[in-house]
């Protein structure tokens, strides 16, 4: 039932990935410092898509890493939990 699910899910999403990659497919110039006029640095030729995708990309990898740290606190409690439970079965037997 899972499998089904992500796919109805990511189906869609990687659909809707590609047209907007085909869509945006025009080259830009990206500088990495507005700047420096004088001595301008290299600029780098890229499909506009690309910098979006990669925006979105680190964007969700530092959410990820955001709320991994922030539940830590939780993780430990369920541990220590489990190790009390453990410790009570042991007792037990």
């Amino acid at each position: 039932m899972t499998a089904w699910l992500r796919a109805v899910i990511l189906v869609p999403v990687a659909v809707a990935m590609v047209s907007f990659a085909l869509a945006n497919r025009t080259f830009i110039s990206l500088r990495l410092d507005p700047f420096d006029v004088i001595d301008p640095p290299p600029t780098f030729e890229m499909p506009l898509f690309l910098p979006i995708f990669v925006g979105v990309m680190v964007g969700i990898l530092i959410g990820g890493m955001a709320m991994w740290i922030s539940q830590g606190r939780h993780r430990r409690a369920v541990r220590m939990h489990l190790r009390t439970i453990e410790m009570q079965r042991r007792q037990a037997d």
